[in-house]
């Protein structure tokens, strides 16, 4: 074949391929997102890196917390050695210390508290003491105990004053502090600057404990009455009287009498009382009779 005929036939050729408007041919990559072999391992060991960092950390906070709840451990043993040998071995009482009683002495109170000598300093109840003491000796008004390290324990008693008087058939009297604690049973004389209760309801009179009344609601009356006259300072009050929780009486300075009623707003009503009674003393220093304050802000004196 000549070379013109050559030509014209790879003219010919290049006419027919054109005519199909091939592209030219994609290369594709394996299927690990277009990465490469090397890329793939790269990965893998950061991916193990990362691995082995977190596990590492897990091992260390569990190390950590063992290391903490060992230590806890620890402490929570010592502490609890530490109690068994403060109540066994030390802070035993090696003194007791009473003070404050003009009435009762050192011994006497030592006596009733209970307390012993070697005897632990923490294994007192020191309220139950004070309560056991109240009531074994009448006349301590409060009595508090109190732990002084290494080994004393100190008892201060506060004596009682007789407040109040109840006179009894055989005229001996009980008397009473102002909480109506029973300091004696049978007192030949009713002390000086005592109230005297008119009631002959007591239902049981036992030294160094509260009294009892047969009636509740003359009970609670009276102790209102009591209240009343600690809280106004109501020192010229010679005689308190109640038939009920309506029906209360306070006599002042053993010649008038204040017919209160009822037990409500007691403390208005005895300052309105001394109010009158004081202008009276003006006008008539030795009047008697009864003073009516019942009704609010009016009072009706009736003389004898």
């Amino acid at each position: 074949m000549s070379r013109k005929n050559k030509a014209s036939s790879q003219a010919g050729l290049n006419d027919r391929l054109g005519s199909f408007d091939l592209e030219p041919p994609k290369i594709y990559r394996d299927s690990s997102n277009g990465k490469n072999p090397s890329e793939r391992s790269t990965k893998k060991a950061k991916n193990k890196v990362e691995l082995r960092r977190r596990q590492d950390k897990k091992r260390k906070l569990k190390k950590r917390v063992r290391n903490t709840l060992a230590g806890i451990l620890v402490v929570l043993l010592l502490a609890g050695v530490g109690i068994i040998l403060s109540l066994t071995v030390f802070f035993k009482i090696d003194a007791i210390t009473p003070g404050g009683s003009g009435i009762y002495s050192s011994d006497e109170i030592i006596a009733v508290s209970g307390i012993e000598i070697e005897q632990n300093l923490f294994l007192i109840d020191t309220e139950e003491i004070a309560a056991n003491i109240e009531s074994a000796l009448p006349w301590a008004y409060s009595v508090k105990v109190e732990r002084s390290l290494p080994g004393e324990v100190k008892i201060t008693v506060t004596d009682a004053t007789a407040a109040y008087a109840i006179k009894n058939e055989d005229k001996t009297y009980i008397v009473l502090d102002d909480n109506f604690k029973v300091l004696e049973t049978a007192s030949e004389k009713r002390p000086s600057a005592t109230v005297l209760i008119a009631c002959d309801t007591v239902a049981k009179a036992d030294a160094g404990y509260k009294i009892e009344f047969e009636n509740d609601e003359i009970s609670q009356a009276l102790s209102s009455l009591a209240a009343a006259i600690k809280s106004t300072s109501f020192t010229e009050a010679t005689k308190i009287k109640s038939n009920g929780a309506g029906d209360n009486y306070i006599v002042y300075d053993s010649r008038i009498t204040f017919k209160l009623g009822s037990v409500d707003d007691l403390e208005e009503k005895i300052y309105r009382g001394l109010a009158v009674c004081e202008k009276l003393n003006e006008s008539n220093p030795g009047a008697k009779g009864t003073l009516d304050l019942r009704y609010d802000k009016e009072s009706y004196f009736t003389s004898k």
